[in-house]
């Protein structure tokens, strides 16, 4: 994981392909708090695949300026308007990881499970 200007960063991977990730990426380009703060990256693929693999994901800087609720809020909205099966997991700087599988999204819980995950960053409105 990587720290950008000594922001903590959330990187998103989504199974499936590329397309997911352009689709979330141009729904948080539209929103306000967000646009200029995410970014694609190049993520070492998962043990067990050939070595130096790299799979595209998307980085967040979260530690500055409220990004976490906003973060959360707009990553909801994007699940709960979904019209296909979605899988993502979140990692946060310290590794902890949050994994969504967005079939039958209960947005509640998701808002809930990713301010969890958003606990270390400025999460509060």
């Amino acid at each position: 994981m990587t720290v950008s200007e000594g922001n903590p960063e959330l990187t998103i991977q989504a199974e499936g392909g590329p397309d997911e990730l352009f689709a979330l990426s141009d729904w948080f380009g539209r929103d306000d708090a967000l646009r200029g703060r995410v970014r694609q990256v190049q993520v070492p693929g998962p043990e067990g695949h050939m070595s130096g693999v790299l799979l595209t994901a998307l980085a967040v800087a979260v530690g500055a300026g409220g990004v976490g609720p906003a973060l959360a809020k707009s990553l909801t909205a994007w699940l709960t308007h979904r019209r296909s099966d979605v899988k993502l997991t979140l990692t946060r700087s310290d590794g902890t990881q949050l994994k969504i599988d967005a079939y039958r999204v209960d947005s509640p819980q998701v808002l809930r499970e990713l301010r969890d995950l958003l606990g270390g960053t400025d999460t509060e409105q």
